[in-house]
């Protein structure tokens, strides 16, 4: 009889997190492999907190894990899913189960208000899973591209009704209407590297951001702009506009030959930038939904 055992990340090695991470993510749709010193890296990172995270063991051998990290909007704490993974020879034994019960046992015991994740959108058995451990999709969120030189864009003219600045993406987190309930990755916390635009009416006041980080290639040139969030104020006029110039602007008027990304654009939540992007010809390269669970 195999003896499964869930502990506490903060009590495992990183050669024990390590090996579950690998073995949990064996034949998923993406690469996910990683190294003790990426793993690490990347917590650190992205802040995901061991202490809110569990690792399953079977017969002393690390076989999967839920790694959890948590951050405060509006005054309440709310727990994103870092990864949730178990080895493809145990799947079908109820560990995937306990590792969720445990670590959602161990985020109530923290205070979190609520948890939230992203499953690929064709994994319905993932999410299946994730709707009998209590969750519910909140959205539909894309992964937006568009390749090299772009010509004949079309957009709308916000005439000389708004400005333009630089700011950061931190910059963001703190306007009204910045949306701290989007996906975690697009949140400001993980971009803090990176740049933002800031939109502001004729009185200076701020009514649409966007935020951005550009890549280099070995040789120093410009190879790609990922785009993480853009939103305008939901009172403003002519809302479509102010989003196009943010969009224009992120992308420096789709100059260049270069990989133009957004992430995790939500098709409802943020239903704006959404047909903006597509309008300027993003195609959608990858579907996940969007799931959320009140503690």
């Amino acid at each position: 009889m195999e003896m499964v055992e869930i502990k506490n990340m903060q009590h495992c090695t990183v050669e024990e997190k390590v090996q579950a991470w690998n073995t949990g993510f064996e034949g998923y749709y993406f690469d996910m492999t990683t190294t003790p010193d990426a793993f690490e890296k990347r917590g650190e990172a992205e802040g995901l907190s061991d202490k809110l995270s569990v690792v399953a063991f079977e017969d002393g051998t690390p076989v999967g894990l839920v790694r959890n990290g948590v951050r405060e909007w509006q005054g309440k704490k709310v727990a994103w899913n870092g990864g949730t993974g178990v080895a493809p020879s145990v799947r079908g034994k109820g560990i995937g189960k306990k590792l969720m019960e445990a670590a959602l046992d161990i985020l109530q015991s923290e205070g979190v208000h609520a948890a939230t994740l992203e499953a690929v959108k064709e994994n319905k058995q993932a999410i299946e899973f994730y709707k009998r451990m209590g969750y519910s999709i909140v959205d539909e969120v894309h992964f937006m591209q568009l390749k090299g030189k772009v010509k004949n864009i079309q957009f709308s003219s916000a005439g000389d009704k708004i400005s333009l600045s630089a700011a950061t993406p931190e910059d963001a987190g703190q306007l009204s209407f910045y949306r701290g309930d989007f996906t975690w990755q697009t949140q400001w916390e993980s971009v803090k590297d990176g740049e933002a635009v800031f939109a502001a009416d004729k009185t200076g006041k701020a009514i649409g951001y966007a935020y951005f980080r550009k890549t280099m290639d070995h040789e120093g040139k410009h190879a790609s702009t990922v785009l993480y969030q853009c939103e305008v104020a939901p009172d403003s006029e002519g809302r479509k506009a102010i989003a196009e110039q943010l969009i224009l602007a992120v992308f420096d008027q789709f100059s260049g030959n270069i990989n133009r990304i957004a992430v995790n654009v939500p098709v409802e939540g943020n239903k704006l930038t959404h047909e903006a992007l597509e309008e300027f010809g993003f195609i959608i390269t990858a579907a996940q939904v969007f799931m959320k669970k009140e503690l």
